[in-house]
């Protein structure tokens, strides 16, 4: 049967995440007792070890630790390659320091048979309409790195203040380091995965971090976070999902916390707000094409709306489907971005069950592939019962494609055509 990111994430249990107190005794006294969010983890090396019990110091505030001028505990990741066998979880008030380290994953999986679905697909090679790949034991899991989150946490209240600095995040690498051909370029021994997932928390930074070849899903997916700034990024080499559409394939995907998206805390429905993604490269890598888009939104929920989206100066490469293309977001700004070679540029849309406002795209440089279907600058509102208002589109340069408006958009100021 297929089992979609959602279905599976309903399904997964995120263990062994629990945080532990002080109590009367030291930090590290605490970490050397009980596992915190970061247990030991059978077959993983001494210097994953090692980071992991620094991360339980960081979480649990260990005043031997440098502070950084946030107010952050610094840990510092060893250099070189380090296989997870789960996730390594950050607590809040922490900086991961990750230059010259590259994470990918060893998770546990299990074969999965999978159904194309009908959307556009242009994966080379092409897939059958079924076919066995493999998915992980843990959906949960399925992610390099991800926040503290406790059961009962809401809104965006899982302890915040964390920035991550540097690294290469690759979750396929280990799973093909033997494949070739065919299940090579399809990552068959890989499972779904995001790279890095952040969930009901706020004041996240992500500077310099090199996301690469990820299989289907996201590389941040940040679900329910208030204030966070991706700045200085790469986002390189996407596998595509044939079982969903190329719209599906965000590298900084915007969720919503809902029942079947919700990876830690409570499905409560809560968007993400004040996110800025800035100064980032999206494109190839050396062994997997582009992604779909370098950011966008999908899931929507009654009253729960994206909003304060910045997307600023980006360069996108060799997007498979519209460059950039939030929806169910509103006040956001899409400004002096370059997208070359790409299938579609900026496209923004309601989608039910919520209108949407406030959408300022201007000083963009747009280039679309030859015979693309996609408009350079879009703005969709799917029925009168869903308007987009209040829209400002002006001083984009276009080559290929066009400006195409729905029903139901309204304008601040005369658009450009």
């Amino acid at each position: 049967m297929t089992v979609s990111r959602r279905a599976a994430l309903a399904a997964g249990v995120l263990g062994g995440a629990t945080v532990l107190t002080a109590g009367g005794t030291s930090a590290a006294q605490a970490a050397a007792s009980g596992p915190g969010p970061n247990p030991p983890v059978p077959g993983e090396s001494d210097a994953l070890r090692r980071l992991r019990r620094q991360l339980n110091l960081a979480a649990l505030g260990e005043r031997s630790l440098e502070r950084d001028g946030g107010g952050r505990c610094v840990v510092v990741a060893p250099a070189g390659v380090h296989v997870l066998k789960r996730p390594l979880v950050i607590g809040g008030d922490t900086t991961l320091r990750a230059d010259g380290a590259t994470f990918t994953s060893d998770i546990a999986v299990q074969p999965q048979t999978y159904y194309k679905d009908k959307n556009q697909h242009s994966p080379e090679p092409t897939y059958p309409d079924s076919f066995i790949s493999v998915g992980a034991v843990n959906t949960r899991d399925a992610t390099l790195l991800i926040n503290h989150v406790p059961d009962d946490c809401t809104g965006h209240q899982a302890a915040g203040n964390i920035r991550l600095e540097g690294g290469i995040w690759d979750p396929t690498a280990h799973f093909v380091r033997n494949a070739t051909g065919d299940d090579r370029a399809r990552a068959t021994a890989a499972p779904p995965m995001n790279a890095i997932t952040f969930e009901h928390t706020h004041h996240v930074e992500l500077s310099g971090v090199t996301v690469r070849n990820v299989k289907w899903w996201h590389g941040v997916e940040l679900n329910a976070v208030r204030t966070a700034t991706v700045s200085e990024c790469r986002f390189e080499g996407w596998v595509e999902a044939p079982t969903a559409g190329l719209w599906h394939g965000e590298a900084v995907q915007l969720d919503v916390a809902t029942t079947g998206t919700t990876w830690g805390g409570v499905a409560d429905n809560t968007p993400s707000t004040d996110i800025r993604v800035i100064d980032s490269y999206c494109g190839a890598s050396q062994d997997y094409p582009g992604w779909g888009k370098i950011i966008g939104s999908h899931t929507g929920a009654p009253d729960a709306v994206h909003s304060d989206i910045w997307i600023e100066r980006n360069l996108i490469e060799n997007a498979k489907w519209d460059a950039i293309g939030p929806m169910n977001t509103s006040r956001v700004v899409i400004r002096e971005n370059t997208i070359r070679s790409s299938w579609g540029g900026i496209y923004v849309k309601s989608i039910s069950p919520n209108p949407n406002e406030t959408v300022d795209i201007m000083g963009n440089d747009i280039t679309l592939v030859d015979g693309s279907t996609r408009p350079a600058v879009g703005v969709n509102a799917t029925n009168a019962q869903l308007p987009v208002s209040d829209v400002a589109v002006y001083a984009n340069t276009v080559r290929g494609g066009g400006f195409s408006y729905s029903a139901n958009v309204t304008f601040r100021r005369e658009p450009q055509r």
